[in-house]
C-alpha cells in the first residue's frame, strides 16, 4: 500500500521520518539515475550536495512543497513543487528505480495538479541525458517549451528542456 505525506520542512521529518532518510533515498535515487547518464564522479559530487540542511537544495526554503511517497516504511518517490505567479514548478521529482513504471510518479504529478495551486501550467527541467524522464512528462502531456542548460553544480551545466503542462 502506497501512502503520500507532505514533508514537514521546518521540524525536518514527516511522521517520523528524519531528514536523514531522505537524503538516503535521494542518493540512492541519484546514484541509479546519474551514473550511467553523468560519470560516477559528477554523481558523486551532486551526492555531497546532499550534505547540507536544503539537501543540495532539495528541500525548501520559503513557500515550497515537499510530498514523499511511502510504500510501508519505506521512501519509494519524492516531489518538490511550487506555485510562483500563473507557474507551478516541479522539481526534486525522483521514484526508486524498484517501482519506476508502477503510476507513483503519476500520482505525485496528479496530487500537485490538485493541490489547490492557481496556476495555468506545470513546469519541470529535465535533464536531456534523462530519456527516462523525458517520455515520462511526455506521457502525461508535457511538451518542451525550451532548450537550454542546467547548472547541476558551479561550473558543471547540462543540456535540458524545459517542459510544461497547461492545468486550466
Amino acid at each position: 500500500m502506497l501512502e503520500l505525506v507532505e514533508f514537514d520542512c521546518k521540524n525536518g521529518q514527516s511522521v517520523g521520518v528524519p531528514r536523514w532518510r531522505l537524503r538516503c533515498f535521494l542518493a540512492t535515487c541519484w546514484r541509479e539515475t546519474y551514473d550511467e547518464q553523468l560519470g560516477g564522479d559528477i554523481t558523486s559530487a551532486l551526492i555531497a550536495t546532499l550534505e547540507d540542511d536544503g539537501l543540495g537544495g532539495i528541500l525548501p526554503a520559503t513557500d515550497e512543497r515537499v510530498v514523499l511517497v511511502f510504500r510501508g516504511k519505506q521512501i519509494v518517490g519524492s516531489c518538490v513543487y511550487a506555485a510562483r505567479g500563473s507557474v507551478a514548478y516541479v522539481w526534486g521529482c525522483y521514484i526508486s528505480q524498484a517501482v519506476q513504471r508502477s503510476g507513483i510518479g503519476r500520482r505525485l504529478i496528479r496530487h500537485v495538479l490538485c493541490a489547490g495551486l492557481s496556476t495555468e501550467r506545470l513546469q519541470v527541467t529535465v535533464l536531456c541525458a534523462s530519456k527516462g524522464a523525458i517520455a515520462f512528462y511526455q506521457s502525461l502531456g508535457f511538451a518542451v517549451v525550451k532548450r537550454g542548460e542546467f547548472e547541476l553544480l558551479p561550473g558543471c551545466n547540462e543540456p535540458a528542456l524545459i517542459m510544461e503542462l497547461a492545468t486550466a
